[in-house]
């Protein structure tokens, strides 16, 4: 494994003897391949293409979504894979039955040769199960500039802060069911860019949301764009904006759901968490947070000019 710091090669032996830490320079390994699936290397390029080579603020799950992106695409070609050895295995079954002999055995050697990308698949479903403590023990070791915390958020804002309210018009607001959500916007400046206010339904940002909502309310004519999970609090999300006096209820506002909604898993088609709710019966959820920031910013930007769901959008958006 290539260590990031001096690119000096590592065997696993030499590691161990170094105590998980690069001969040359002593840098720290985090990951091990066969435990993790993934080398240093490779979280490393992972980081830089989520940050735009230092351009853009990302947050820790955004890193867990953009590995998991790259397990995806294994599976994917796993599944290609079992599909050429299951067609081959059926044939040769076919030229077993009509001419025995050489066949059959052929026939056994494809037929196990099938469950390979079985077990290279589980393993990547089961590397993909422990992203949360890799990328926690990642960002520890090798915090990255663009690895956003509320320092940073503060600091990205720099003399445009959105205490600055006379600056922007009250016609357009995205409200986000996650606060993290909108610090990863507002550190990115998506509210300059496309002049739309961001807040959370968790009052965030802080100080500012109260004000910001008062004058958007003043406007009858505003538009109103929610983001937020795929999920039962998402749903619940929409419904309490819709609904409740403190934010739109009783008012005749144009208000518009980007999403995450069911009809729009195209969206999301692999990137699902499943698990068991309190009737046992299997639930699916998706986060906002598997798109990259890059990508999350130009989707709602294009919805929000267009004024559809992120499913909708008709407007060339550079996808993942």
């Amino acid at each position: 494994m290539e260590c990031i710091k001096c690119g000096k090669e590592s065997t696993k032996k030499d590691r161990g003897v170094s105590g998980g830490r690069c001969s040359a320079c002593y840098q720290a390994f985090v990951s091990e391949p066969t435990e993790h699936g993934l080398t240093d290397m490779a979280i490393k390029l992972a980081e830089e293409e989520l940050s735009g080579h230092g351009r853009i603020y990302f947050s820790k799950d955004s890193l867990k979504y953009q590995l998991q992106r790259l397990f995806i695409k294994r599976i994917q070609w796993c599944n290609i894979g079992m599909s050429v050895l299951l067609i081959i295995a059926v044939g040769l079954s076919v030229m077993a039955v009509l001419n025995g002999g050489f066949f059959v055995k052929i026939t056994l050697i494809s037929g196990a040769l099938v469950l390979v990308p079985l077990v290279i698949k589980a393993n990547y479903k089961k590397f993909i199960s422990q992203l949360d403590v890799l990328v926690d023990k990642w960002i520890s070791v090798n915090p990255h500039e663009k690895l956003l915390t509320a320092e940073k958020y503060q600091a990205s804002l720099g003399g445009r802060t959105p205490t600055n309210l006379d600056e922007m018009a009250f016609k357009q607001v995205l409200i986000c069911e996650r606060s993290e959500t909108v610090a990863l916007l507002l550190s990115n400046l998506f509210h300059i860019h496309y002049g739309c206010h961001v807040l959370s339904g968790q009052s965030y940002p802080g100080g500012v949301n109260a004000e910001i909502l008062s004058r958007l309310k003043q406007n009858p004519s505003v538009k109103v764009f929610l983001l937020h999970d795929y999920s039962p609090a998402g749903h619940a999300f929409v419904r309490r904006i819709k609904t409740d006096a403190k934010w739109f209820g009783g008012q005749r506002v144009e208000m518009i759901d980007l999403g995450l909604n069911a009809h729009q898993k195209k969206l999301f088609n692999g990137m699902t968490n499943k698990q068991l709710d309190r009737n046992k019966k299997m639930k699916e959820t998706a986060e906002i947070a598997l798109f990259s920031p890059e990508v999350l910013m130009k989707k709602c930007g294009a919805a929000i000019k267009e004024g559809v769901a992120l499913d909708l959008i008709s407007t060339a958006v550079d996808a993942e």
